[in-house]
């Protein structure tokens, strides 16, 4: 192949490149009405949008958890094992960790029986410039806000399928599984592995009620965790108290027993009623040692569960917010002016293409 014959297929590659890229000059310039059109529209909706939405503040709560090991007899041993990356220290090795992991706590702020504790509770609005529960302020959020996220009405929402609760299961109405969707989503948990902090977050439309939210969420979790460590123990004191109630009786009727047969059988010197006497005693000791003994395990129960129970540091508290942390209108109204602008090329394409074949 010759020079000459070379440089022509390069302008003829050349040629076709510039004409493909004219064409796409072309049909841009020839679809930027449509473009145009579609950006306005979705725009103007845009900004409807991005206004209809209120304001969200945001309020967080960090704190680290007291994370409890019991190790047994290989402790040295185990924690050189642990360096290595092997785990020696559970199971039939005579280690234990802690029942729950710290990594499992965001879990529970998202069950239904937190959302329920949470919309009882009784919490102060900027906006409604009262103090009323947190159901309630939802409730008038919704009404407040023109773009509510349902229009349903009336007693549907709140009908019970089983009124008589003959599952003896959970029963939530309709507005209630709607309220504890929105309360799962407008509270979190996150748990850093490295640093071993949790950090509790509410996002909702009123600064002191997200603050009081991300509170009322971190109490309910240390609440949870110290009644899910302790119960065991608690379950033991409950137990030994009432053991000890019924020895304290015992011993006291033993007692005013033994003091009553003394008083009536002093000046008697009869085998007999020495007999009786020593048997008297017999159960008033035996009644004073069961009690005391129990009376022992009882403080040690109760030292017992606060052991067992941990301890939550708190890094930083939960504090009003100053400034917003949403909606983003900028961005949301942007975003609805360039899907809208590509949408209009997208339709202007499709008629084109129609008409091309017509």
């Amino acid at each position: 192949m010759s020079v000459t014959e070379a440089k022509r297929e390069e302008n003829t590659e050349g040629d076709e490149i510039e004409i493909r890229l004219s064409d796409i000059v072309q049909f841009l310039k020839s679809s930027r009405k449509s473009a145009f059109i579609g950006g306005g529209i979705l725009l103007i909706i845009g900004v409807l949008y991005a206004f209809s939405k209120s304001n969200q503040y945001s309020a967080a709560v960090t704190v680290m958890p007291e994370i409890q090991s019991k190790t047994g007899g290989l402790g040295g041993l185990s924690s050189l094992a642990g360096l290595a990356g092997i785990d020696i220290g559970s199971g039939s090795m005579g280690g234990s960790v802690d029942a729950i992991r710290p990594d499992v706590y965001p879990n529970v702020l998202q069950s239904v029986p937190f959302a329920l504790h949470l919309l009882r509770q009784p919490v102060y609005s900027q906006l409604l410039k009262k103090e009323t529960s947190l159901q309630t302020f939802f409730e008038e959020q919704e009404k407040q806000s023109w773009l509510g996220r349902s229009s349903e009405e009336g007693d549907e929402k709140n009908i019970i399928l089983d009124p008589n609760n003959r599952s003896n299961t959970l029963q939530i109405t309709k507005k209630q599984e709607e309220l504890t969707q929105y309360i799962h989503e407008a509270v979190s948990a996150t748990f850093d592995k490295k640093t071993a902090i949790i950090t509790v977050s509410a996002t909702l439309p009123d600064p002191v009620v997200a603050a009081t939210v991300a509170r009322l969420s971190l109490e309910y979790l240390k609440n949870y965790i110290v009644s899910y460590r302790t119960e065991k123990a608690r379950n033991q004191v409950q137990f030994l108290t009432n053991q000890v109630n019924e020895a304290k009786s015992r011993y006291q009727r033993a007692e005013y027993a033994l003091s009553s047969y003394r008083d009536r059988n002093r000046n008697i010197f009869l085998e007999t009623a020495k007999i009786e006497e020593q048997r008297i005693q017999a159960e008033f000791l035996l009644t004073q040692s069961v009690y005391t003994d129990l009376s022992k395990q009882l403080e040690q129960a109760k030292i017992k569960v606060a052991e067992e129970s941990p301890v939550f540091k708190v890094l930083e508290p939960a504090r009003i917010p100053l400034k917003k942390s949403g909606p983003k209108r900028t961005v949301i109204i942007l975003g609805f002016a360039i899907i809208g602008f590509l949408l209009g090329i997208f339709v202007y394409g499709i008629n084109r293409f129609r008409n091309s074949k017509n």
